[in-house]
């Protein structure tokens, strides 16, 4: 094991993922033999979270929770940082592709989102976000709550 890498964080991180394959691939069997999903059920994939889910909302928010420098992003496509605080692709991404709405997640506040992308999902993600709603007033994060119910009246404005 890793330097500074628990049993805790580890198992922090396998419940969260056992969480999203529950949530979006709820009879495992088929989605192990079937490995690209066919009957897209799910019209959109809508994310909240902190920095392991973040795609970049940070990008356009005034805070020190920011990964749009190197390393960040040397696997992602043209080798751009884009703010997800991963070299590549995050989890959230991997699902959408897999159930077949979209390869990659953007972030709620990126201002060159289309009404149709947004439609099709977004994330609400914010490194430095937490459960407590006085946590993004500390540390200067999004306020997830306030942006998700502007998210929601957007989508009954253009449905």
């Amino acid at each position: 094991m890793e330097k500074g890498c628990s049993k805790q964080y580890l198992l922090q991180h396998l419940l969260r993922l056992l969480f999203y394959l529950l949530i979006f691939f709820p009879n495992t069997s088929n989605a192990l033999a079937n490995p690209r999903a066919s009957n897209n059920s799910a019209p959109a994939v809508i994310v909240f979270g902190d920095s392991t889910v973040d795609p970049g909302n940070n990008n356009y928010v005034k805070t020190v929770f920011k990964a749009n420098f190197a390393p960040y992003g040397k696997d992602f496509a043209n080798h751009v940082p884009t703010g997800r605080f991963s070299n590549g692709r995050l989890t959230p991404d991997f699902i959408a592709s897999y159930i077949g709405i979209k390869q990659s997640i953007p972030p709620y506040l990126d201002p060159t989102l289309s009404i149709e992308e947004l439609m099709t999902g977004v994330s609400f993600a914010s490194a430095g976000s937490g459960f407590d709603p006085l946590t993004p007033k500390v540390t200067v994060a999004i306020d997830t709550i306030f942006v998700w119910m502007n998210f929601v009246l957007l989508v009954y404005e253009n449905t």
